[in-house]
């Protein structure tokens, strides 16, 4: 994760990690299971997603439980590509990278120049990913502003320090309060995504509440405008795309 933050500082915006090392536990066992699952969600949230190692690690040579958490990782991880996209978008343009560690996108928030463990994910996502064996709970710093909990819709003002549960199958993550946030929907993924362009895919766009100034909006890789504002979408005609507010 240290390296991730270093990589996105200096400049590298696509970076990714072997799902579950490469060279095994102690050069001599593939990764416990423990660890590959706390990898598969950390990987889950890079840009560049993918395993490979030595040892026989394929999820479903372990047991129903971790072929069933890492599929569900993969395909969010596929389902955020939209916003990933953008986000890679932006990165091509202005050199804003993807991972963003809280001393690049708050350089005035202290805590940032220390803090190696968690990181922004593109402008509206916080990612707490868990490294202690055992843990099924860690300290999540989030950044400044009003935050909403990506698994419980728990409300959240930011600034300091929480303590957030984190269960075998779950990675704490955040959304910014008033953001939309655009994925593939989740039966799309699952059906193979095939060469089908970006342009033509089905969206869905959640906004993650309400925003303090009444109204927000996203722009898409593909240059696709999606609006939110006073209760009223605004997508472009002829696109697929369900709504939510959460």
């Amino acid at each position: 994760v240290t390296a991730t933050l270093t990589a996105a500082a200096s400049g590298y915006s696509n970076w990714s990690h072997d799902v579950g090392g490469y060279l095994g536990e102690r050069l001599v066992a593939r990764s416990p299971k423990e660890l590959l699952l706390r990898w598969v969600q950390f990987g889950c949230f890079t840009p560049l997603m993918h395993a490979h190692g030595r040892f026989e690690q394929e999820a479903w040579t372990y047991d129903a439980l971790t072929l069933r958490i890492y599929r569900d990782y993969v395909v969010l991880h596929e389902r955020l590509l939209p916003y990933v996209r953008a986000a890679a978008a932006t990165a091509a343009r202005a050199g804003l990278p993807i991972v963003r560690p809280l001393m690049l996108s708050d350089p005035l928030d202290e805590r940032g120049w220390s803090l190696a463990d968690q990181y922004g994910y593109g402008p509206a996502l916080w990612i707490a990913p868990v490294l202690e064996r055992g843990a099924r709970e860690r300290e999540v710093s989030l950044p400044r502003g009003e935050w909403i909990d990506y698994w419980t819709g728990e409300s959240l003002r930011g600034g300091g320090e929480i303590l957030a549960p984190a269960p075998l199958e779950r990675i704490p993550v955040y959304v910014r309060r008033g953001t939309i946030l655009v994925t593939y929907p989740a039966e799309h993924v699952q059906a193979g995504l095939g060469d089908t362009p970006g342009s033509e895919r089905p969206l869905e766009a959640t906004l993650w509440g309400e925003p303090p100034l009444g109204g927000t909006a996203v722009r898409l890789a593909d240059g696709t405008r999606i609006g939110w504002r006073h209760g009223r979408w605004s997508i472009p005609p002829g696109r697929d795309v369900s709504v939510a507010v959460r």
